[in-house]
């Protein structure tokens, strides 16, 4: 070939004459819209056939491609190898086995990390192929997942009548999401079938048994056993894929129909009472459901994408619920500290993170450790997912006029003395909750940011007066979220000089660090549950003074560093790494 290497691949296609210049600008301008691959949009629109695409790509990377249409000749054997939440994540599928050599399909044979994996879990050599990712999706849904012929009638209606949904995931042997640790393999049996979720207002709205409800009862119990936070399920042309989220990581499990979709998303509508004909817009909506032993509390977002519309269920365990600040995970100092804070008659007390990093949690914790009879303690959040007793909770809901400023200027009015604030979004309300320290409030509130430093410059941009903020700060919390190496396969290595360095261990002697091998009661991810880690800044006075004169980011950041005692959440997170709660490479995705 002539192309030179690093071209893309509609340059590449060009410059052989396989494609016109005009056939790829179109392709081009589509691709901006839809997000997919430019050779994928040129196999759609018909301009090249797939087998001629691969097998360019094929001939471009050294790696020759493997069509999969006869998939009935993979051996369970074989597939058994490998768990399938590798291949689907990764896009691999073990085609063939010779001696000790295992052919290997790929839709990205340049990945050696994953070669490299597998070569270590299987003790065999590799002869790599080169296959389309639809190609190897299909031929795991062959072997793992849900398909329509095997659906039954059922599914087959629903494709005419939306309302009607599809097979009970319960009767299709070995085809339900299995939960995290078990899906290195099929279960042998299929669990029994679980009783169907029910609530109280929505009850009416699900109708009974139907099958769109058992499989939806069916995702919740296994979601809920894997621990999952997150649930997605995400429409697309010829297929229906549901991920969930386990310790701050999404994870693919088997997809039922693309048919299931659309019955899917009607049934939730109705059961959240959205408004059920407003599919052109995005729609929130929330629920409490009693599964099996378990009550949850969901919220669900509804949006229109391309090919349907895609849903988000997050999941809240409500038993499971910490608002317990002893219970957070920090350290005894830090929690001494924090304790005296929360005793000052007012101030602002910010806690900061990046998303999904707990502040919520330890919001109402923190809330929760100071109501006491003799305050008058309310709470003005967009999403109540704790109820607190004793507390007087406002609910955010903009569409009847109730906006976080409406919220906090009613319950200011109404003499309270400690008031948590959901989120400062927005200069009106965080100038508000400002001005309420000064005259003897407590307040407690949450920003998206990612160091303390940066909470403070972002609220200075909302223009707001830096002698205001830096006189009303009590104390910013910075917190992340953690994942635990799983116990089950935890295992030994010896860190390199240039890692100990890094995590400012130091020393002459050979250190060890631990990490996760991945097997079924982790999801084959290493991980097993979160901690969270803590950053605890009371505002002292050289602080006070960098934001009251404006100075810089970096100027306040290195301020916080001199405050006698503190402690940054870098170090702390690497004492984790060391005592072997977490790994060098969590140590890098949290803390950098």
């Amino acid at each position: 070939m002539a192309t030179a290497k690093g071209h893309r691949i509609g340059e590449m296609l060009l410059d052989e004459d396989i494609i016109t210049e005009e056939q790829l600008q179109e392709c081009l301008r589509e691709q901006k819209t839809t997000g997919e691959k430019v050779g994928q949009v040129l196999v759609r629109k018909g301009f090249v056939s797939l087998e001629v695409l691969m097998a360019f790509l094929g001939n471009q990377m050294n790696v020759p491609y493997m069509p999969l249409e006869d998939r009935s000749k993979i051996s369970a054997a074989l597939m058994k190898m490998l768990p399938e939440q590798l291949m689907r994540s990764q896009n691999v599928i073990p085609v063939e086995k010779k001696g000790n050599t295992i052919i290997l399909a790929m839709a990205d044979p340049t990945n050696v990390f994953v070669t490299d994996d597998i070569k270590l879990a299987t003790h065999c050599d590799l002869e790599l192929r080169l296959s389309s990712e639809s190609e190897i999706k299909a031929a795991l849904d062959k072997y793992f997942g849900f398909q329509e012929e095997d659906a039954g009638e059922l599914v087959k209606a629903s494709a005419a009548d939306e309302d009607f949904g599809a097979a009970p995931m319960a009767s299709m042997p070995s085809k339900s999401p299995a939960p995290a640790a078990a899906m290195a393999s099929p279960p042998p049996v299929a669990p029994p079938e679980p009783e169907p979720i029910t609530t109280g207002p929505a009850a009416k709205a699900m109708g009974g048994d139907t099958p769109v409800i058992n499989f939806l009862t069916n995702v919740l119990v296994e979601a809920n056993k894997a621990d999952a936070t997150d649930i997605h399920f995400e429409p697309y042309e010829k297929s229906f894929r549901i991920r969930w989220r386990i310790d701050g990581v999404l994870q693919e499990v088997q997809s039922p129909p693309r048919s299931l979709a659309n019955a899917l998303a009607t049934k939730l509508r109705a059961m959240a009472e959205m408004d059920t004909q407003g599919k052109a817009t995005a729609q929130y909506g929330r629920l409490k459901l009693k599964i099996p032993g378990k009550d949850v509390s969901i919220s669900i977002l509804i949006s229109p994408t391309m090919w349907g519309e895609k849903i988000v269920m997050h999941v809240l365990n409500l038993e499971n619920a910490i608002l317990n600040i002893e219970k957070l995970g920090m350290e005894p100092s830090q929690l001494e500290l924090y304790r005296r804070i929360l005793q000052q008659p007012y101030g602002l007390v910010l806690i900061t993170g990046p998303k999904a990093s707990g502040k919520t949690t330890t919001a109402y914790a923190t809330l929760n450790s100071i109501n006491q009879p003799t305050k008058n303690v309310c709470a003005v959040d967009e999403q109540v997912d704790y109820s607190l007793p004793g507390i007087n909770q406002v609910v955010v809901n903009e569409k009847r006029g109730m906006t976080y400023g409406n919220g906090v200027r009613a319950m200011l009015e109404q003499d309270s003395d400690i008031m948590l604030v959901g989120e400062m979004q927005d200069a009106e309300t965080s100038r508000m909750i400002l001005d309420a320290v000064p005259t003897g409030h407590l307040v407690i509130s949450t920003l998206h940011a990612n160091n303390p430093a940066a909470a403070v410059q972002y609220l200075m941009n909302m223009a707001i007066e830096p002698y205001l903020l830096g006189s009303a700060l009590a104390a910013i919390v910075n917190q992340r979220l953690v994942r635990v190496i799983c116990p089950k396969c935890k295992e030994i290595h010896e860190a390199s000089s240039e890692i100990t360095k890094f995590l400012g261990i130091g020393g002459s002697k050979k250190t060890v660090l631990y990490r996760g091998r991945g097997c079924a009661q982790c999801s084959q991810t290493g991980f097993r549950g979160r901690q969270a880690v803590f950053e605890i800044i009371p505002l002292a006075e050289n602080v006070r003074e960098a934001i009251i004169n404006r100075q810089s980011a970096a100027d306040i950041k290195k301020a916080i560093e001199v405050i006698p005692g503190y402690t940054s959440l870098r170090s702390l997170v690497a004492k984790r790494v060391v005592a072997g709660l977490t790994s060098y490479e969590e140590f890098l995705r949290v803390a950098g």
